[in-house]
């Protein structure tokens, strides 16, 4: 997403490591899914640069997509969706169908393919070309990454939404953290994403150590 504020001294190179460590061990496919989930300002988006660049310093080509990316409205006219319908929180308000086919495409050894990229500041959505050539590992992180088809290994970020409210204050994202609407946001998305956690390969935990054996 443009306009998205990346905190780079916070990505999480240990654990991306430790996760790289274990790489042939996760090679299923030649064309490796990754999905990163987790809650609002869990650090996915960070985990998914560290992993990037972990795998990239080994020679795998890596490419990240950004679920908030495939979001059916723009940040503004989706917040305006959810004010007046509420229940229109959740996985439906993302583009799964299309992530799935980028997937599919991406196992079927597609070079090129399209994908949608937010402008924040603009609240517009428009399409650009992703190029796939020789990328091995394909990381999709977002809240509702479990929720897709074609993941060969899924990856929880554990913190939950009151446990990120520093984090999310930092961010750009308007008055979020002021806002009790958002707040009922989060709840919901609590819910929706820890009924996906048993889905899990392995978590970082609250201190951002990696696991693999969820408790």
């Amino acid at each position: 997403m443009i306009g998205e504020k990346i905190d780079r001294t916070k990505l999480n190179e240990a654990a991306a490591n430790d996760l790289l460590s274990v790489f042939t061990a996760l090679r299923t496919t030649p064309k490796l899914v990754l999905a990163i989930a987790g809650e609002s300002g869990s650090g996915k988006t960070h985990m998914a640069i560290a992993l990037e660049a972990s795998f990239g310093s080994s020679g795998i080509k890596t490419e990240v997509l950004h679920m908030d990316d495939f979001f059916k409205l723009p940040p503004k006219l989706n917040h305006q969706n959810r004010l007046q319908d509420f229940n229109s929180v959740g996985p439906a308000e993302v583009d799964l169908e299309r992530l799935n086919q980028i997937l599919s495409s991406f196992k079927n050894n597609a070079s090129i393919i399209n994908a949608p990229l937010v402008d924040y500041n603009k609240d517009q959505i428009e399409d650009h070309e992703v190029n796939l050539k020789d990328v091995q590992v394909l990381i999709v992180e977002g809240t509702y990454s479990f929720y897709l088809n074609a993941i060969d290994f899924h990856l929880f970020m554990s913190r939950n939404y009151k446990e990120t409210l520093e984090l999310r204050s930092k961010r750009n994202r308007g008055n979020e953290v002021n806002d009790p609407f958002i707040e009922r946001v989060l709840e919901r998305e609590h819910d929706l994403i820890t009924a996906t956690r048993v889905k899990a390969d392995a978590w970082i935990d609250f201190h951002f150590n990696l696991k693999y054996h969820v408790e």
